[in-house]
């Protein structure tokens, strides 16, 4: 990590032009749960600066619950879902208001999403056109996830090491993905830790790390618990930086409390940075991270070779499917020990591909090629 030269990577990083940034609830609320308005004006006065300098930036924003939590007088966050919707319902008004007053003038377009708008690939698309005409515009997009009628930030991730799925989690990885659907090229995660540390920062044997080039097993177990106002922590973050670095995009994760525009662009801010890796397609990062799977296709041992040397998903080789799925849509590709190899659009509908595989079975032939997942639309996790 010592080999990189740090004024060159923050040069790299200032000469970019899209900025995705990302500020979870604690960051924005003091421990009584006021509005820390003097972190909010560092952000604003920041965002304001890349814009003179005729940057892009979108942020992403927590806080809502936590807003509506201070408007009724509620000291501890409820467990309840139900309540914790109602309760962003009021407080999505009250933070985006809050954003109005300080930003003063300049037009805000606030964008909510639940997991289902980034699933879909024609909302993705519609998505990422509206946030172009918005930027286009000079208007700042302000994006949270939409608790009122999503709950799945609100409910967390799978236990099951298997299930590889990746949701909003706090907001680190919808900021993530929105830097994959919007080609952004900075994402500036302000967070309450100034970065990745080898052991919990308390520790007297932890090592703060400024720079990370590849995300491997041993960053991923730096890791630390979860946050006390928000629902994310370095795990999340960590899974963010994995989502943009992929894009090609850098990632930084910094203390929000301690950040200013100045000590962005002199090379003073402490901070981990994670370098950019191989980049690869949007659609990929979408089909990756972004959508919700409707169902399984087992494959036996020569399909997975085959298609890990690039040909498409054929019938033979189909051990059964799982759940009910239909053309077009995403489904998660399961070998022999029961792990999730690979996410695909499907051709044919769950139905089919069984019928399909049951005729098999039985010794009749298909009269023709049943190419289930083309190649093109398969990808490897």
């Amino acid at each position: 990590m010592n080999s990189f030269d740090k004024n060159n990577i923050w040069k790299e990083i200032r000469s970019k032009n899209r900025f995705i940034i990302k500020i979870g609830t604690n960051s924005l609320l003091e421990k009584s749960g006021e509005f820390d308005y003097i972190t909010i004006a560092a952000l604003i006065k920041g965002i304001k600066y890349l814009l003179k300098l005729n940057k892009q930036v979108i942020l992403v924003s927590s806080g809502a619950i936590s807003a509506g939590m201070k408007q009724l007088r509620i000291v501890e966050r409820p467990n309840d879902i139900v309540t914790q919707q109602v309760l962003a319902a009021i407080g999505n008004p009250i933070l985006i208001q809050k954003y109005i007053q300080m930003f003063d003038g300049i037009p805000i377009g606030q964008v909510l999403l639940n997991q289902t708008d980034l699933s879909n690939r024609t909302s993705y698309l519609h998505f990422r056109n509206a946030i172009e005409k918005m930027l286009s515009m000079g208007i700042l997009p302000i994006i949270n996830e939409n608790d009122v009628v999503s709950i799945d930030e609100l409910v967390g991730t799978s236990q099951n090491p298997n299930e590889i799925e990746y949701n909003f989690s706090d907001n680190d990885v919808l900021s993530a993905l929105v830097v994959g659907a919007l080609d952004g090229e900075v994402l500036l995660i302000l967070s309450d830790v100034d970065g990745l540390y080898t052991k919990h920062p308390n520790s007297p044997k932890a090592e703060f790390i400024e720079i990370v080039e590849t995300i491997n097993d041993e960053i991923k177990k730096m890791g630390g618990s979860q946050t006390k106002g928000g629902r994310g922590g370095m795990k999340t973050k960590i899974m963010a930086a994995e989502i943009a670095t992929k894009t090609g995009a850098f990632t930084i994760i910094t203390h929000s409390k301690k950040f200013n525009i100045e000590s962005l662009f002199n090379n003073e801010l402490k901070a981990t940075i994670f370098l950019p890796s191989k980049s690869i397609s949007g659609k990929k990062i979408w089909l990756i991270y972004a959508t919700n799977a409707e169902g399984k296709i087992f494959i036996d041992e020569g399909a997975l070779e085959a298609i890990k040397n690039g040909a498409s998903l054929l019938l033979p080789g189909i051990i059964k499917t799982s759940g009910n799925f239909v053309e077009r849509d995403v489904v998660q590709i399961v070998d022999k020990n029961s792990k999730i190899v690979a996410k695909g659009i499907v051709n044919y509908s769950s139905k089919v591909i069984q019928e399909r595989i049951n005729e098999l079975k039985e010794g009749i032939l298909p009269k023709r090629t049943f190419e289930i997942i083309s190649h093109e639309n398969l990808e490897f996790l």
